[in-house]
């Protein structure tokens, strides 16, 4: 009797065990809805699973909190349908929409588009007059109806609008660039002989339903803080907008250059003992910022230096939206505004700059341009540019970091030239 009972509780604490492990597998498996929209999102023939870049992107999040997810591609406008009424966890790729605030729970970006007009006209025809092809209940329409501006003819796949183009069907597409690359590689045998223009940057979110970020609220925050730490190709600047971004900074850093002697600047900063003491001051300060500066901050704020990179920000706004200044280990001396840590030399920007050798630390290259990355405080994207100090020092001799941090879209969008006031 003994032997049967004991059976018995093993066999129910097993089954207790096991539909535990079935919740809990239900409960870390989300379901999510995406679009079709190489390369971003897609399902190889023969193959059912969603891949793409934005995809792994969702999935390298999730991993990194311990979740998983379910993905399957849906038209948008069912996406929605389903999201507004929580018969899916999550809708990703999605623009910023009024609508999906009211209904759902926005994600940080998870993807970065690089939207163009395209045209055969040699010249950009007019938007408000010119007829324009989209895809319909895309990221894009729904941007042309909330600027006013109404499609002239709207298809059910991407692929389509670069032949309406060619045929002279419409005079301008709006689409993504990369994604219109993808669709030349495809057909690399047709020559569509495209020209193009810039537009606008377009981040895509994760969206979750109210019910699910109720259910696990610490969710968002984790996955938000774990994008950082998963690539996000989207995110990283092509050749050609390296190449402007990079005379940009040069001519920025010869005006402020001509403001403020930068190694002078460099020696009137505050000075340390050791690592040690820049880390204690660093600790205190990341406690205390945005929001307050310590006294060593507010000290820094005050230095010439730090005063005359303010009013040097405010003359290049919205372009310029950080200017920081350190010694070569990396210890902040002066900035335009208060930065979120005073040792900076645990960050790409200075470590791609400054070299530490047998014989002190010298300058690594001439310049340096960040990947694209969104700044949540301001939802702005942005990329930072490092320079040595002195920039053109013999023997590559470094005194510290001179740091830009540039308004992406307004840097692609024609910016003023240095010096001048908008």
């Amino acid at each position: 009797m003994s032997t049967q009972m004991d059976a018995r509780t093993l066999i129910i604490g097993l089954c207790l065990v096991l539909a535990s492990v079935t919740v809990r597998a239900d409960h870390h498996l989300l379901s999510l809805y995406t679009f079709l929209a190489p390369p971003y999102q897609y399902a190889e023939p023969q193959i059912p699973v969603v891949t793409g870049e934005t995809t792994e992107t969702i999935r390298c999040a999730l991993n990194k909190a311990g979740l998983q997810a379910r993905i399957s591609l849906m038209p948008q406008s069912r996406a929605r349908y389903s999201l507004e009424r929580n018969l899916v966890d999550g809708y990703f790729a999605v623009g910023p929409s009024e609508e999906l605030d009211q209904s759902a729970v926005r994600s940080h970006p998870v993807a970065l588009e690089k939207w163009h007009w395209f045209f055969t006209a040699e010249t950009k025809p007019d938007p408000g007059k010119a007829r324009i092809g989209v895809v319909g209940g895309s990221n894009e329409a729904i941007w042309l109806g909330e600027s006013g501006l109404k499609p002239f003819i709207t298809v059910t796949g991407a692929e389509q609008l670069p032949a309406l183009l060619v045929r002279k069907r419409i005079d301008l597409a709006l689409m993504d660039h990369r994604a219109m690359k993808y669709l030349q590689d495809q057909k690399s045998g047709v020559d569509w002989s495209l020209n193009s223009e810039f537009v606008r940057y377009a981040p895509l979110h994760l969206y979750v339903n109210p019910r699910f970020a109720e259910g696990h609220p610490r969710f968002l925050s984790g996955f938000n803080e774990h994008l950082a730490g998963c690539a996000m190709p989207s995110m990283q600047l092509s050749e050609q907008e390296a190449t402007k971004v990079q005379g940009l900074a040069q001519a920025l850093m010869a005006d402020l250059s001509g403001i403020i002697n930068l190694t002078n600047a460099i020696y009137q900063g505050p000075t340390y003992d050791n690592l040690t003491d820049i880390l204690t001051k660093d600790t205190l300060w990341q406690a205390l910022a945005p929001h307050h500066p310590t006294p060593l901050a507010g000290e820094i704020l005050e230095l010439p230096a730090s005063r005359a990179m303010t009013a040097w920000q405010a003359r290049h706004a919205p372009l310029v939206t950080e200017v920081l200044l350190t010694d070569k280990t990396g210890a902040l001396v002066a900035m335009s505004r208060l930065s979120s840590d005073y040792w900076q030399g645990d960050e790409p920007k200075v470590q791609e700059i400054a070299l530490e050798t047998d014989r002190g630390v010298e300058r690594k290259r001439d310049m340096w341009i960040s990947p694209i990355r969104y700044d949540a405080s301001t939802a702005r994207f942005q990329v930072m540019v490092s320079f040595p100090v002195p920039l053109n020092k013999p023997n590559n001799g470094l005194e510290g970091v001179l740091v830009l941090g540039l308004d992406i879209e307004h840097a692609l969008h024609n910016p003023p030239a240095p010096g001048s006031a908008e």
